[in-house]
């Protein structure tokens, strides 16, 4: 540990070595870490990436942990978060710039309050501008793939490059980042449209209002655990199936939304697992529709 010790300290990088994965994930599930990094800069983060390569060690990078489930085992990989890359600013070209830890809703609301719209639909998102970007975060029509122009990243290596508009290769829940899970997004360029800052904000207040009524938000969860089939919707088909509050321990499909799988307070990585895979085989023999599960899987098996 010395080595790494001397190398955090020499870069000034903060970290934490035996956290939880539950503490740091929205699921609220999973094991201890072997070591949690907090880089503030793209610079640091281009190092730690140089470094682990150094010591055949495996990143995982982590923003809000809102689409993820952490293993019971908890992992030996060294966690990235990203969280204290948190620029942000708009600049004389009406170009947002942001760091890929900031939380969505926190950039909604600046965008909003600066008299921005094209990001209403991510306050309620809880998770970060790189995670969105990296799979394409969207909801009530809107999407990351509308409002993006060019994103920062290091490859497998650190070194740093830009892409922009198409080599984004933007898809429902997907994008070139999800087919290069080793480089890190470090910061997001967006083109939003001037607009009346009461009425944005007014937009913002009626979808989170619709996501109270409509989401389980008051339990643990990794947000919607399924992609939306063609021509279909993932809940619908899971309450078709008789699957509506179907519980394995404290893993349940949401009551509320069943497109939801809800942590009910003492969950496991291996409830859950179950649980997806009885929801899939059941909607399967049902509708004869294969759910593809959009939730991604950290940690030893």
């Amino acid at each position: 540990m010395e080595p790494i010790q001397n190398f955090l300290s020499a870069h000034q990088i903060s970290f934490k070595d035996g956290c939880m994965l539950s503490e740091l994930t929205t699921f609220k599930i999973g094991g201890r870490s072997e070591l949690v990094l907090y880089p503030e800069t793209a610079e640091q983060c281009s190092a730690l990436i140089r470094f682990a390569r150094e010591q055949n060690q495996r990143l995982i990078f982590l923003g809000n942990g809102s689409n993820i489930l952490g293993s019971d085992h908890g992992c030996q990989e060294w966690i990235l978060k990203t969280e204290r890359l948190a620029g942000l600013s708009i600049d004389e070209n009406d170009i947002l710039k942001v760091g890929a830890g900031v939380r969505l809703v926190k950039a909604s609301s600046f965008t909003a309050k600066n008299g921005f719209s094209g990001l209403e639909f991510a306050y309620g998102i809880p998770g970060t501008v790189g995670g969105a970007v990296f799979m394409n975060a969207g909801a009530y029509g809107g999407s990351m793939d509308q409002v993006v122009l060019k994103t920062h990243y290091l490859d497998e290596e650190g070194a740093p490059h830009v892409i922009e508009g198409p080599a984004h290769q933007f898809a429902y829940r997907n994008s070139f980042f999800m087919q290069h899970p080793s480089y890190l997004i470090t910061a997001v360029e967006m083109r939003l449209e001037k607009g009346n800052m009461q009425e944005i904000l007014k937009r913002i207040e009626e979808l989170q209002r619709r996501r109270k009524e409509k989401q389980p938000l008051e339990y643990p969860s990794a947000g919607s655990v399924f992609k939306r089939p063609a021509g279909n919707y993932a809940g619908k088909l899971i309450e078709e199936a008789g699957l509506r509050g179907y519980r394995i321990g404290d893993a349940q499909v949401s009551e509320k939304h069943c497109g939801f799988i809800i942590n009910r307070g003492r969950a496991t990585s291996r409830d859950v697992r179950l649980l997806i895979a009885h929801v899939q085989q059941q909607v399967k023999k049902k509708s004869g529709i294969e759910l593809e599960c959009e939730v991604r899987f950290i940690g030893a098996e």
